[in-house]
């Protein structure tokens, strides 16, 4: 994937891989068909067909899935790896574009590239995105915490993060638990009281912070928001699988 492209050249979405197996591709494919309608690019009447015809390129535990302007379908593996929780994180600028793109996978996915850098080369493991002075989303993840109130909060669309697969899975699994799950604006004092701090994604899946550039968050183990979803993601991902063939 070239992340220097020009942001409407490209959509994409990225799946857990298993030997020819993706999990939650109905979901995937719906986020990308949103995305690639903001963006402009036309959905091939026959994207479904040409999917399933396509050998992926590459190795790895991830699909990433790519419809170019130009109506072609790419399927690239790659291979991800995370550290056991708890996870460090920095905080990095989050990258800005018109509000058209902002919140979609487009093919300028440079700046999201560098913050990962970013974190890597402070010997951190993600990096959050930070806008008007609140956390909007994550590298590869969406950051959820779990206030000192007992409600749990994900950052609002607003701000400009990725409407995320994975959170849209445990959003219920949260409420289910009896911990009231909301939208709001992360700022550094619902981060400084907040008494746990997880991050979710396809990759990740579940995993839970203890530090942010250098700064304790949280009570320094996990926690019933932390266990709930690290449950419901396993849970969810039995079921999730299917074959693009």
């Amino acid at each position: 994937m070239d992340d220097n492209a020009p942001v409407g050249a490209s959509v994409f979405t990225t799946l857990r891989w298993d030997g020819g197996r993706v999990a939650w591709l109905e979901e995937h494919l719906n986020r990308l068909r949103t995305h690639a309608k903001r963006l402009g690019i036309d959905w091939p009447e026959d994207f479904n067909e040409r999917l399933t015809s396509i050998s992926p390129i590459g190795e790895g535990n991830l699909c990433q899935v790519k419809l170019t302007r130009a109506g072609q379908i790419e399927l690239t593996l790659r291979q991800t790896h995370y550290s056991p929780s708890p996870l460090c994180a920095i905080s990095h600028a989050a990258p800005r574009f018109t509000r058209k793109a902002q919140g979609t996978k487009h093919a300028a996915w440079s700046p999201y590239t560098d913050s990962r850098t970013a974190a890597e080369n402070a010997g951190a493991d993600i990096a959050l995105l930070v806008h008007d002075d609140a956390v909007v989303d994550g590298d590869r993840c969406t950051p959820i915490i779990l206030d000192s109130d007992g409600v749990a909060y994900a950052p609002s669309l607003e701000g400009g993060g990725i409407d995320s697969i994975t959170l849209s899975i445990l959003g219920p699994a949260i409420e289910a638990a009896g911990i009231p799950f909301r939208y709001a604006r992360l700022t550094e004092t619902l981060l400084g009281r907040a008494s746990e701090l997880i991050v979710v994604g396809t990759g990740i899946g579940v995993a839970w912070l203890d530090e942010i550039d250098g700064h304790n968050v949280g009570i320094d183990s996990p926690g019933p928001l932390y266990e709930t979803c690290y449950a419901a993601f396993a849970t969810a991902l039995e079921t999730a699988w299917s074959t693009m063939g």
